[in-house]
């Protein structure tokens, strides 16, 4: 009922003349066009962020199967995800880790990488960074189609129209898989997903109606540490978005359901979040200053209860947050650009918090200085299970501060940065607290682009220092990572290198050293008219190799496709 009245109230708002009015989501929640200057950030087609050196997503096999993402060397739950600018956390995660694999990136037309803190605009849990999903409707109608290894197929339907002022997108995918053993078993573990994304944008005036329906439905099989049957993962994700904005005002409504469900031969864990956001911001331009004042609401509705391998547990719990932020982006009369922000958030179930950033870039130059904060989940604060857990209500949020120098020119981009964490949570005496150190992450990131002539060649890599509060490396966290890719024509190919690390080993739960793994994949696209082929190899030389310990990746596979406009 919800979604046919959402519909209909957005299809029958008076429509009036087309406006020529181009609105753009800014993820740093300002309209100055300036202010990226003194950000380290990437834009990326969505198929990028598994190669991104910076972002670590570490899946527990193929497709299908639960991931997690070390960015920049922190924490797998220190990064936000977003969409659209609105965070669409999973508060039911008893870690607070998001599996940003299980979204589809259906309608999502590109990835905002923000590197670092953004505690002054986002609040919480964004100590790594955030990754910003941007979806944008268009008047395309196509079809595409495309199968390959493990009997991998997948299907497309996309309708666009626009009637009067208002533009409609109507996206539908259908993804089946046999999969792969991942524990070396006799059960391939297989998935099938179901996605829809409904968008619309109606331009009254100075202002764009901007909304989006999106429903997810992912199942797989899953595996435990040996070849398991009949454990399944149902994942449900819905989001429901009304935006009324400009440039310089934006004022959204945004509901975001997970509904996630595991089921172990007829016993059944189940994990529910619902979360209400609203946002008002506004910009005001005064000479070479630009002010953006905000204010965010959120309410989340949180419960789980787990059964699976005789582990009981359950929390039912609500919490509620208000942030306000404000930024101040300035141009010097010497060309400098310069930012300063600040946030204050008054959450119901630990003490208010406070974050700042501040920010100045000159001739490709930034130094920045960054807070931010990762607050405690429901789980850890207020859970319990028969095993003698018992939450700590008496924690408090972990903390960071970050520098970072870089230089951007034409042709690339390096940052040198250093983030301290304090406060980090670890599980001691049947609970978690605080931990006393400072557990400290540092790297560098170099990006460079070349054109030889008719070939473009794209070069990612960062060098990445993660340890804990005594000095001592942390798992799962290679230092060296890089992703080189080459285009000449039609052609591409992409060389993804990811580094000596150490891993807990699946069996004995000791610390390993895991082999460093260099992937070559290459690809042709063929276009003529409204038609385009194309296809895939991975992996070309059969690589074989486990990312986490324990967990196969696929080896040689191949996806060959079309895509007709009409």
């Amino acid at each position: 009922m919800f979604k046919l009245f959402f519909t209909l109230f957005v299809l029958l708002i008076p429509f009036k003349a087309l406006a020529e009015l181009e609105i753009t989501i800014y993820a740093f929640r300002t309209s100055n066009d300036l202010s990226y200057k003194t950000y380290s950030y990437d834009v990326i087609e969505p198929e990028e962020i598994k190669t991104l050196p910076s972002v670590n997503m570490v899946q527990s096999g193929p497709d299908g199967q639960m991931s997690s993402i070390f960015l920049r060397g922190t924490n797998s739950n220190h990064t936000l995800i977003t969409l659209n600018g609105i965070a669409i956390k999973d508060h039911s995660t008893p870690g607070g880790s998001d599996d940003l694999s299980q979204h589809s990136f259906l309608g999502v037309e590109r990835i905002e990488v923000i590197k670092g803190p953004m505690g002054s605009l986002y609040g919480a849990n964004s100590i790594g960074g955030t990754i910003n999903m941007i979806t944008y409707p268009t008047d395309e109608n196509s079809i595409s189609v495309s199968t390959g290894s493990n009997n991998t197929n997948t299907q497309t339907i996309k309708l666009g129209k626009v009637i009067e002022n208002t533009l409609i997108d109507l996206r539908i995918e259908n993804e089946t898989s046999d999969g792969i053993s991942v524990v070396n078993g006799d059960e391939k573990d297989s998935l099938k997903n179901r996605n829809y994304i409904f968008q619309t944008e109606t331009y009254l005036n100075n202002y764009t109606l901007k909304s989006n329906i999106i429903e997810t439905n992912n199942k797989s099989n899953l595996d435990k540490s040996t070849d398991y049957t009949d454990y399944t993962a149902d994942w449900k994700f819905n989001n429901y978005y009304l935006s009324l904005q400009n440039k310089n005002e934006e004022y959204t409504i945004n509901h975001t359901n997970h509904n996630r469900v595991y089921n172990d031969k007829g016993t059944i864990d189940t994990y529910l979040n619902d979360t209400t956001t609203l946002l008002a911001k506004k910009t005001i331009n005064a000479d070479n200053k630009s002010h953006t004042l905000g204010t965010e609401y959120e309410y989340s509705d949180i419960e789980f209860d787990t059964n699976i391998s005789g582990y009981v547990s359950d929390v039912d719990k609500t919490r509620t947050n208000n942030g306000y932020f404000y930024n101040l982006d300035q141009t010097l009369l010497n060309g400098v650009q310069t930012h300063i922000g600040f946030r204050y958030d008054t959450p119901n179930t630990f003490d208010n918090q406070f974050t700042y950033r501040i920010g100045a870039e000159n001739n490709g130059v930034r130094l920045s200085y960054a807070t931010g904060y990762k607050a405690p989940t429901v789980y850890e604060m207020y859970g319990k299970d028969n095993w003698g857990f018992l939450g700590n209500e008496n924690l408090i949020p972990e903390e960071s501060k970050t520098y970072e120098i870089g230089y951007r020119w034409s042709n690339g981009d390096i940052v040198f940065f250093k983030t301290d964490i304090d406060n980090l949570l670890k599980y001691e005496n049947s609970t978690y607290v605080n931990d006393t150190k400072t557990s400290e992450r540092k790297g560098i990131e170099l990006a460079l682009y070349q054109d030889i002539g008719n070939i473009k060649i794209e070069n990612n890599t960062a060098f990445i220092i993660a340890e804990d509060g005594n000095g001592d490396e942390i798992v799962r966290k290679p230092k060296w990572t890089n992703t080189t890719n080459v285009k000449y024509g039609n052609w591409f190919l992409d060389y993804n290198y990811y580094g000596k690390h150490l891993d807990i080993d699946s069996a004995t739960y000791k610390k390993v050293e895991m082999n460093w793994v260099g992937l070559i994949d290459i690809g042709y696209e063929y276009n003529k008219d409204n038609l385009t082929f194309f296809g895939k190899i991975n992996n070309i030389d059969d690589t074989y190799y486990q990312r986490p310990d324990g967990y196969n990746q696929t080896g040689r596979t191949f996806t060959l496709g079309f895509k007709k406009i009409f």
